[in-house]
């Protein structure tokens, strides 16, 4: 009995053995694989694995190559698990190693479902989602909010109380924005909002940092529609930043805090009600960045109280409503916030100070006054209404500058257009080269600047730029010029180099990343050639 169970044992394993095999002469070579999905759509971050057929099911070789059509969109493993990056439409190829037969599988990924916000915030809010904004934002004190790429921050338009307060996002804590400059985070208004009639509309108020907050960084950020009028119900106006009664108007970017450091690069700064960016205290670095359409009635593209330490470096400012910097040393509070220090180089400004108020003619380009430091130097100012003006410099410091500050080595350049506006004719300032004539008021002469002797001379020749007809008062910008230096432009060379900027070597340190200011640069402006 025992010897028919081994026998019967025997046989079954045999049995076992040749079911597994293929039958004599049997063609076990691949001709062809299926995947299980041909398409997929996912959100990012989200994965999903993909499974192979095989035909025939019992193929020799079932080793399977992965790839993606762009794993900028998508990326998929060696198991075939494929994740999704950013929105977009990528194919997932799976291809035989053995004979190069392949399945494909489109995956759309598309945004991350909207999510509402309001009151206080913190943690992160993860890549390309859409961040619906219903009521005042707050980073309290000791919390951290970190904005990933692709995220679209949309503020609502409507008033929040019987004074119609708009929209404020206050940082008390500290704030990080890492966009991408193909997926910058975005700070805007509703769809319908974002039109012409609106550009100056001050549809909410922007992020401002009060007294506490120790850290902001805004790195390849978009920020629009600002500068909502304050009213006595406003956030900011009862955490004590703005006057009591209301009635200011709000800045884009606002800091408050002496030892906060702050850094803004590879940003834009577009459709401001006021100022773009506002600073009352910090070291701050503020490079790379895009300005234009600012201010409404008057405003600054980057404008400096006391309390801060600031390089401003290789920043295009395109029609200011007054100016691209200014430079001051009030709110100095009788020595309580430390003296505004400002390297201002290597930035070209365009068309600045035509829309300010004709009857009040103020800046132009560049304006220092009230006792900051200053370092002017390398920028590139063209078809804008005045040279840089430091009201009493070298005479009275409670006016205008230190004494030890200096502007000089910058480049004015004036084409044909001009403006019709009758204070502007009765001041005889109709084209940028009345403004940068001497005589002017308040204007300072640098040893080693660069003029031109009429309108139209020292054309910097730029890459792709109007300048001789570019109108003054324009703050329509176009996307496509390009404002490099052609090889032989004039303000390729001159340029003062034998400086250091405040955090060239040091740096800021922010959230444990350290970010340096440019190095000064041989040429005028903030671009050299391609």
């Amino acid at each position: 009995m025992k010897r028919k169970n081994i026998v019967l044992s025997f046989i079954l394993l045999a049995s076992a053995i040749l079911s597994g095999c293929s039958k004599e002469g049997e063609d076990l070579s691949l001709k062809g694989i299926a995947l299980s999905k041909s398409a997929l759509t996912l959100k990012p971050g989200a994965s999903e694995t993909l499974t192979v057929t095989f035909f025939p099911e019992n193929a020799a070789n079932k080793r399977i190559v992965w790839s993606s059509g762009d794993t900028d969109i998508a990326s998929v493993s060696s198991e075939g698990t494929v994740t999704a990056v950013k929105p977009g439409t990528a194919t997932i190829v799976a291809a035989s190693e053995e004979n190069g037969e392949t399945a494909s599988c489109s995956v759309t990924v598309t945004l991350s479902d909207p999510v509402m916000k309001a009151g206080a915030v913190e943690g992160v809010w993860t890549k390309y989602s859409v961040i619906n904004v219903t009521g005042h934002i707050s980073v309290p004190e000791g919390k951290t909010l970190t904005i990933e790429e692709g995220v679209e921050v949309i503020v609502s338009t409507e008033g929040q109380d019987a004074n119609d307060t708009k929209i404020e996002f206050i940082v008390s804590g500290k704030l990080y924005c890492y966009g991408t400059e193909d997926a910058p985070v975005r700070f805007t208004v509703p769809a319908d909002r974002r039109k012409p009639e609106n550009f100056f509309a001050r549809l909410w108020g922007g992020v401002i940092g009060s007294a506490t907050c120790s850290e902001i960084v805004f790195d390849n950020v978009l920020i629009e529609y600002t500068g909502a009028v304050t009213t006595r119900t406003s956030p900011s106006v009862t955490a004590g930043l703005f006057k009591p009664a209301g009635g200011e108007g709000m800045v884009a970017f606002n800091t408050n805090n002496p030892s906060g450091k702050y850094v803004i690069v590879n940003s834009t700064f577009r459709y401001t009600g006021e100022d773009a960016i506002y600073v009352q205290g910090g070291n701050c670095i503020f490079a790379n960045n895009l300005f234009y359409a600012v201010g409404e009635a008057g405003g600054e593209a980057i404008n400096v109280k006391a309390g801060c330490k600031v390089d401003a470096a290789r920043n295009l400012m395109y029609s200011p409503n007054t100016n691209g910097f200014k430079l001051s040393n009030s709110g100095a509070d009788g020595g309580a916030r430390f003296q505004a220090q400002i390297n201002a180089y290597n930035n070209t400004i365009v068309n600045a100070g035509w829309r300010r108020d004709p009857n009040k003619p103020k800046g132009g380009s560049v304006w220092a006054e009230s006792g900051c430091l200053v370092n002017v130097y390398n920028n590139l100012i063209v078809n804008s209404m005045f040279a840089a003006k430091a009201p009493n410099f070298g005479i009275d410091a409670t006016d205008g500058p230190d004494l030890n500050s200096r502007i000089d080595y910058n480049y004015y350049a004036s084409g044909n257009a001009q403006s019709a506006i009758p204070q502007h004719v009765a001041n005889g300032t109709v084209s940028a080269f009345d403004g940068f004539k001497p005589g002017v008021d308040d204007a300072v002469y640098g040893a080693h600047d660069v003029s031109g002797n009429a309108a139209g001379d020292k054309n910097p020749l730029f890459v792709n730029f109007p300048f001789m007809d570019n109108p003054v008062l324009s703050y329509t910008y176009n996307e496509l010029w390009d404002f490099h230096l052609q090889a032989g432009s004039p303000a390729l060379n001159g340029a003062k180099t034998d400086f250091a900027p405040y955090f060239a070597v040091s740096g800021v340190t922010v959230n444990g990343r350290e970010y340096k200011s440019p190095a000064p640069a041989a040429y005028f402006g903030a671009f050299g050639t391609r």
